[in-house]
């Protein structure tokens, strides 16, 4: 669009109502999306301390019985969220 005039030509009205309308849509999503930040930081509920294990109503299918502790490793063995220095000394790799 030309710079510096006031009143743009009619053929650019289409654009500058698609432009208009997508700039609308940006801002309902950025409001929508700061409520649901505002929500979880709120209102949010502790995870376990381990959500990849399967839940109980899969516990009596063989596949998921095999693979109930998916995530064994060092980091899910603490609570959620991480207390402030959970570790008295740096964890070593074994």
């Amino acid at each position: 669009m030309p710079r510096r005039i006031p009143d743009y030509p009619d053929a650019f009205a289409g654009w500058n109502a698609v432009s208009s309308f997508g700039s609308l849509i940006s801002v309902i999503a950025t409001i929508i999306f700061g409520y649901i930040l505002y929500d979880i930081f709120v209102n949010g509920k502790e995870v376990s301390n381990n959500p990849w294990a399967v839940p109980s109503y899969f516990t009596s299918i063989e596949v998921f019985n095999s693979e109930t502790q998916t995530a064994n490793t060092l980091e899910w063995t603490l609570a959620s969220p991480i207390p402030f220095h959970a570790f008295n000394m740096l964890p070593v790799q074994s």
